[in-house]
């Protein structure tokens, strides 16, 4: 048996194309959408040497853009993020700027502060990509950036940028930054942790930075023995969620969880004393092999953080979900919507469907392509004169094993079980993903 995560609906594209022109499409683009939806995943740009040992997590980062503009598909394009090794490998130039001991693949998220386009992973420094997607240099603010940066930075209200990272290379292994909204790295803090553990996302609320301390523990062991991505599962280490007040700047207040691990926090919001902290909870993680795949078994939980005493948890969903997103407007406050992309868990854990939250009624209701067909993240876009948190459109690249292509489905966000608004045809597949974000025109 092949890795899963090279072949079928994962397999790379290795193809760089353009295509600016009018692409084909059923239904109508609603008028909002003017602009730029972005994907990024990971993309082997060749074979991988031992492809048995390859972990989907290590894949060159492609980013893949599809323009919308006056109701037309104007152009698709992808290109991949030529970072230092993937420039070394297929004999490219490097991108420009300082050449420090770390070098992610860029390949997990992609985000816009200040007018710069970064593409980012966790295990290396931001990359700054032009507007048709090719790499221009190695983002370290300046010089004020010395330590590796996790995929999943979040936006203050003052329009500044949080970011966390973890150093495998540290002490300190925890760093905190702030940028302010001219771009300007003004502030690093250093958090006190016992070991490197992985760090992808971070909450926000208006007190407080939500730092995740879990047991998913760097192993130096195996990145000597050419492990990619050199994790392993330790219980032992404990887990903890730490809240930063944000008034003060600094010290932690830690408390203590149940064992776990989470790639993603949905949504974060100060409810009176206590925190709220919606998570996707897996039990564990890379408990497997080297090169193991990762399970479908991430459910989507409400962690409430008490001003004293301990944590309460609730399961919010059966269903093994990743990848939760909410309106950006939501972020950091109460709210009432998420969305969710539902896993099966054969071969590999492969999306089937997308799920919306109305976390208010506690009731759910689902977006499914169809056999053959896989859908993306779901991204949410606001409504030019939307009064609601839901009105607007959910926009999802999905693939069509019979058109051997992908589509941009657009949904309306308030029908989100019934036929989409428009769906754009792609020239081109774009395989299982990660992450992406709407850059509206202007």
């Amino acid at each position: 048996m092949g890795n899963p995560y090279l072949e079928g609906a994962f397999a790379p594209v290795r193809e760089e194309r353009t295509d600016d022109h009018e692409l084909s499409m059923d239904g109508a683009l609603p008028p909002d959408l003017e602009g730029r939806l972005l994907r990024v995943g990971p993309n082997p740009a060749v074979t991988p040497t031992d492809p048995d040992r390859h972990h989907w997590l290590a894949g060159d980062g492609m980013v893949h853009a599809v323009d919308l503009a006056g109701g037309r598909a104007v152009g698709y394009r992808n290109r991949f993020v030529r970072t230092r090794a993937l420039a070394r490998r297929i004999g490219t130039p490097a991108p420009r700027g300082p050449h420090g001991p770390v070098d992610g693949p860029a390949n997990a998220n992609v985000v816009r502060h200040a007018g710069v386009l970064l593409a980012l992973d966790g295990s290396g420094p931001p990359l700054a990509l032009g507007a048709d997607l090719t790499t221009a240099r190695v983002h370290d603010f300046d010089g004020a950036l010395t330590a590796p940066v996790a995929p999943h930075p979040k936006r203050d209200p003052d329009g500044g940028l949080v970011l966390v990272g973890s150093d495998v290379f540290g002490p300190p292994f925890l760093r905190t930054h702030l940028v302010d909204a001219d771009g300007v790295l003004v502030r690093t803090d250093e958090i006190d942790v016992p070991r490197a553990t992985l760090v992808h996302d971070v909450g926000l609320t208006g007190r407080f930075l939500v730092l995740l301390d879990l047991p998913v523990v760097f192993d130096l062991g195996l990145a000597a023995d050419g492990i990619s991505v050199p994790y392993r599962w330790m219980a032992d280490a404990g887990a903890r969620v730490g809240l930063v007040d944000r008034r003060a700047g600094t010290g932690v207040r830690w408390i203590a969880v149940e064992p776990c691990s989470v790639f993603h926090v949905a949504n974060a919001f100060d409810d009176g004393d206590d925190v709220v902290v919606d998570v996707v909870r897996h039990p564990s993680a890379f408990d497997e092999p080297p090169g193991g795949r990762l399970g479908a078994h991430g459910h989507l939980t409400r962690w409430r953080l008490p001003a004293t005493g301990t944590v309460s948890e609730e399961q919010l969903d059966d269903r093994p979900v990743e990848l939760p997103r909410t309106a950006d407007a939501a972020q950091g406050r109460p709210y009432r919507y998420a969305y969710g992309v539902v896993l099966d868990d054969a071969p590999a854990p492969t999306p089937v469907a997308l799920v919306k939250y109305d976390l208010e009624r506690d009731e759910s209701s689902t977006y499914a392509p169809g056999p053959g067909r896989v859908p993306s993240e779901a991204v949410f876009v606001p409504a030019a004169d939307g009064r609601s948190e839901d009105e607007g459109w959910v926009l999802t690249v999905v693939q069509d094993a019979a058109r051997g292509a992908s589509d941009l489905v657009v949904l309306d966000a308030t029908s989100f079980s019934g036929p989409p608004v428009a769906t754009v045809h792609l020239p081109a597949r774009v395989p299982v993903d990660l992450h992406g974000t709407w850059l509206p025109a202007g």
